[in-house]
């Protein structure tokens, strides 16, 4: 008797094998654990149906595997009597991965299922064909990505065959205009489509919105601007701060600066805090990197991120100003957006986007009054990250902003 995965959830299509409880040959008893398996919602220990022995697992811990393929074999006790003359004739006749000649016995390897044909139903659904005896492979399916409806299911079982609606036309372009402009994709903004629409199609993005009370960061970089200016040194922005912020945040929450390795299924963890930092070129985006941003000084780092903002500008940067980003901080503030819900640079997994910055007027100690307000997104791939983990983060990059002193000790 083969054992297959069974649908135990609505909409489940597949599993990961995480763990065999036994191993070819072993006796099993009804309801005793096989095989732990893990969908995407749950870690699941699936019993056996009947009483007898493992006569061969088809799949191997680590393996993904859809609704309806075969785990393993089991000969229950009834069939152990009658297999064991015929599989000693067949070991003694030919080799045991062919059928025999007279086809009286079907080999495990024909027996095993198209492992890449799904068949989407609900329990209802798969219990009814159960009971009808019908093949949902069998059922063409009407519903949602083919899946197999209850109406489907009786059409086929009175021997109808069900009408599958045609798709949509695909919506043609307005007609041509003597005055129309056709801009080809080229150079840099090919790139950024083509990067752009690889985000957009291998990572499923969530977002995270928040903002930050930075008054009291905001008099500081005050007090230490006019401190520059009598210095003849450059005027700081808020971004080297929010950096800082950032890579504070980071060494507490590690799993925010990685990549998404999706053909090896690995979360590659930087160890070192390269910060993208996007930059509004004129021929487009580009995200030069600040190596260590963690480990340099303020002021340097300030310094660093105008260096690679002027080299995006004039399209000077090196290969080298581009590499090894574990985490990207975009500014749409700085042009005039409140929020914004940027694209994460694949494959990283998240990235900071920094609001714009005013005076808003907020309840402190019941009294309304005017504080300096950032807003801020965090767009993170769900792949890799969760919610708890993004709102977390959050909260750390606040508290470094809103207490400046606790962000001079993480920098000193």
């Amino acid at each position: 008797m083969e054992f297959r995965l069974a649908d135990i959830g609505e909409g489940m299509q597949e599993a990961e094998v995480l763990r065999w409880m036994v191993q070819d040959g072993d006796a099993v008893q009804e309801d005793q654990p096989l095989i732990e398996i893990q969908t995407d919602k749950v870690t699941v220990e699936l019993p056996s149906p009947w009483r007898g022995r493992v006569v061969r697992r088809f799949v191997q811990e680590g393996d993904m595997v859809t609704v309806g393929a075969a785990l393993l074999e089991i000969a229950t006790d009834g069939e152990q009597e009658q297999r064991q003359p015929a599989m000693s004739a067949q070991s003694a006749s030919q080799p045991a991965d062919r059928a025999p000649a007279d086809g009286s016995t079907q080999s495990i390897a024909a027996a095993a299922p198209d492992l890449g044909h799904r068949v989407l139903a609900a329990p209802a659904t798969r219990k009814r064909a159960l009971e009808l005896g019908i093949d949902l492979r069998d059922v063409p399916g009407t519903g949602p990505a083919g899946r197999v409806t209850p109406q489907d299911l009786a059409s086929y079982a009175a021997g109808a065959r069900p009408v599958l609606t045609p798709p949509p036309a695909t919506p043609k372009l307005h007609p041509k205009d003597p005055e129309d402009e056709r801009r080809p994709l080229r150079g840099l903004r090919r790139v950024i489509a083509k990067n752009m629409a690889t985000a957009h199609r291998e990572i499923p993005q969530a977002a995270h919105l928040d903002d930050c009370d930075i008054t009291g960061l905001s008099a500081l970089r005050a007090r230490w601007n006019a401190l520059l200016v009598q210095n003849g040194e450059d005027r700081l922005t808020y971004l080297p701060f929010a950096v800082k912020a950032a890579c504070a945040a980071l060494r507490l929450h590690p799993d925010l600066a990685a990549h998404f390795d999706g053909e090896r299924e690995e979360i590659v963890l930087s160890r070192r805090l390269h910060i993208g930092i996007a930059t509004d070129a004129p021929d487009g985006l580009l995200v030069p990197v600040v190596h260590d941003a963690d480990r340099l000084p303020l002021r340097e780092l300030a310094k660093e991120v105008r260096r690679l903002a002027q080299a995006a500008r004039d399209r000077s940067l090196q290969q080298a100003d581009t590499e090894g980003g574990a985490f990207t901080i975009t500014n749409h503030g700085s042009i005039g957006g409140l929020y914004g819900l940027p694209i994460i640079r694949y494959p990283e997994v998240a990235i900071l986007g920094l609001g714009r910055i005013r005076d808003e007027p907020v309840v402190r100690n019941g009294n309304i009054v005017v504080r300096t307000i950032l807003h801020f997104s965090i767009a993170f791939d769900h792949r890799a990250l969760d919610g708890g983990e993004i709102a977390r983060f959050a909260q750390d990059f606040r508290r470094f902003l809103e207490d400046p002193d606790q962000l001079l000790m993480e920098m000193a």
